[in-house]
């Protein structure tokens, strides 16, 4: 949606899912070279209505670049966790399962960071999943392009030739859930493996734009505790983003917007609180827009229907008034005998609700009503997040956070993302990863029940929690 709740979980684009859509383009480089393993910033790709798009989010690894043929690669000597690899692919080149079962473990059997669903196949054994490795990919003509070091893992990127051309995907060495090192495919137990396959493969299609940098100094580093609380592992990656702190009421008209995103955002938020869902719909990119048009359809038809219970509530309770006897005279109160006092509560039940009264029901409105106030600005230009809460001040709480996409395109702005759902997201909402007190403003000195909180990064330094 284009409001995530943050305690939602998403799905994330599997390794080898059946339907996948592959990408047959002919391999990139990915732009460097040389021995020796490298600090880079891989820039991300963001999903944008299922297309991935350029933004400027990154994830700080260490990487070392082939960009050679595997039987290159397997002649270098490789370590302990590389021989992993390279055994894995002779197996397969051989249909030697007994040799490819000795290293590798399914996806769903890896050690997992709170994902709720993994990758599993109905034949999950090593015959199973050797059968579809054969079958989709040919390993005679294999290219290993990277190896990534992420928190305990070591993940090798690699081309494979098809029927229909190049396509990219990866291998990952890591823990599984008895704590062995194993060889396995992401496909949703670490979003971060995930996120970084996918940038490999959009690099495949527009090499410039995601091409790793070796200095990139923004706002905000956040070292993604990969192994556990506050643990990043022996190789830190770092979730690199720039933006703004503000505490900006959605609600408040004549609150002068301290940016253009938060001007065009206000205005599609009060279409919203209207009711005036034509209108909020129009501030959506194309595809998101029609979802919106039908939630906005059915808001509206619930709306009405709750209207008209209330109407036939009422009329049922006027006939049951005209219906009650009389009281006999000689309960009356006598002639200037005071009146018992009638309370507001017994005024009001059997009066109609007043206009805008609220109902009992749940509210028909989605988060960005209830969540009025913009805590945080993402700017990854062309694409913003926008983080919202319940009221004004510091002291929201992390589980109650929410956040929309925004799209800039050319001089317009819009919401997009409406019931999507990507691998960014399930890092977003995963607690265990993303602690989103990062967005908070430090907390100032001397402060009553002041919580530390983590303070945005200088350029050049490291957020150290």
């Amino acid at each position: 949606m284009s409001v995530v709740d943050m305690g939602r979980a998403g799905r994330g684009a599997s390794w080898i899912a059946v339907g996948l859509a592959l990408l047959f383009i002919g391999a990139g480089s990915f732009g460097l070279s040389g021995p020796d393993f490298k600090k880079v910033s891989i820039p991300l790709p963001v999903v944008i209505e299922g297309k991935p798009t350029p933004s400027k989010m990154y994830l700080k690894v260490e990487m070392k670049s082939y960009n050679q043929s595997f039987d290159q690669f397997a002649a270098g000597h490789p370590d302990k966790v590389e021989a992993m690899f390279v055994k894995a692919v002779q197996a397969v080149r051989k249909n030697d399962v007994t040799a490819f079962g000795s290293v590798w473990t399914p996806p769903d059997q890896m050690k997992s960071i709170g994902q709720p669903k993994v990758v599993k196949m109905a034949d999950n054994g090593p015959a199973g999943w050797m059968k579809v490795i054969r079958s989709m990919f040919d390993f005679s003509k294999l290219t290993v392009v990277a190896e990534v070091l992420a928190g305990q893992d070591t993940i090798f990127i690699w081309d494979s030739e098809t029927k229909s051309g190049t396509v990219r995907r990866s291998m990952y060495v890591g823990l599984d859930r008895s704590g062995t090192l194993r060889l396995s495919a992401p496909g949703g137990n670490n979003p971060i493996d995930d996120m970084l396959q996918n940038a490999f493969i959009a690099a495949q299609v527009d090499p410039n734009s995601y091409k790793p940098l070796p200095e990139v100094n923004l706002r905000f580093q956040y070292r993604i505790p990969l192994v556990g609380k506050l643990d990043a592992g022996p190789h830190p990656v770092f979730f690199q983003f720039d933006g703004s702190t503000v505490d900006f009421p959605l609600n408040d008209d004549k609150a002068k917007a301290p940016t253009p995103v938060l001007d065009f955002f206000r205005t599609a938020h009060s279409a919203l609180k209207s009711g005036k869902y034509d209108a909020y719909a129009n501030a959506f990119t194309p595809n998101s827009q029609e979802k919106v048009k039908e939630w906005g359809a059915a808001q509206e038809k619930a709306k009405q229907e709750r209207l008209q219970q209330e109407k036939i509530q009422e009329e049922k309770k006027l006939q049951q008034e005209k219906s009650k006897p009389e009281q006999p005279k000689s309960d009356q109160s006598k002639p200037g005998q005071a009146q018992p006092e009638i309370s507001k509560g017994e005024m009001s039940s059997a009066a109609p609700p007043a206009a805008g009264a609220a109902s009992t029901t749940k509210s028909l409105m989605p988060p960005p009503v209830q969540y009025s106030n913009v805590k945080f600005v993402l700017n990854a230009d062309p694409i913003y997040l926008v983080f919202q809460a319940a009221g004004p001040g510091d002291m929201w709480m992390p589980n109650k956070l929410t956040y929309s996409y925004i799209l800039h395109q050319g001089s317009d702005y819009k919401i997009t993302n409406f019931e999507y759902a990507s691998t960014l997201d399930e890092f977003l909402q995963n607690p265990a990863l993303f602690d989103t007190n990062i967005l908070k403003p430090p907390a100032k000195p001397g402060t009553a029940n002041a919580k530390p909180v983590p303070a945005p990064a200088k350029p050049g330094t490291v957020n150290k929690k």
